[in-house]
């Protein structure tokens, strides 16, 4: 039993590295977060936001959805930022209105770093949705259909 840990041991010492630089630039994370961090200092020592919510994920065709809390007599900051592969990027915010999501705001401008301000009327469910409006093309013409994608929601820090 011990020779075969030891074993596992070393082929996953000899393996592990040969994995790490097999993954392709595309499939990593390490930009993204990367970019997150950047985001939140600048949020945060800046412009004295606190950040309430943050995650990256994959986004293809389909947008991303969920639902946050959000509370009246704040101002909410909701960014997102796209990798090369998204060339417009947008954030759609909508409320709870008697069962019914009614879009109270929108990013309309043409990039991969979309940002919404929302101050809510009243407290409630809201649904976030990231979209991607249009991928970036390679050098062949070919547009992707996947990329990496995070999000932060921040608002004024009080102390």
């Amino acid at each position: 039993m011990q020779k075969k840990v030891v074993l596992v041991g070393v082929l996953l010492a000899i393996l592990l590295p040969v994995s790490i630089h097999a993954v392709d630039e595309g499939a990593t994370m390490k930009g993204m977060v990367s970019d997150m961090y950047d985001y939140v200092e600048y949020l945060e020592d800046e412009m004295t936001q606190e950040i309430v919510h943050m995650h990256a994920d994959l986004i293809f065709e389909d947008p991303q959805q969920f639902n946050r809390t959000l509370r009246s007599g704040w101002t909410y900051l909701i960014t997102a930022f796209a990798d090369w592969r998204v060339s417009d990027l947008d954030i759609i915010v909508y409320k709870d209105v008697d069962g019914q999501w009614i879009e109270i705001e929108r990013d309309e401008e043409t990039d991969n770093t979309p940002v919404v301000v929302v101050e809510p009327s009243s407290d409630g469910v809201y649904l976030v949705e990231i979209k991607v409006y249009s991928f970036a093309t390679d050098d062949y013409d070919d547009s992707y259909t996947a990329a990496h994608y995070g999000l932060i929601i921040s608002h004024e820090y009080v102390e």
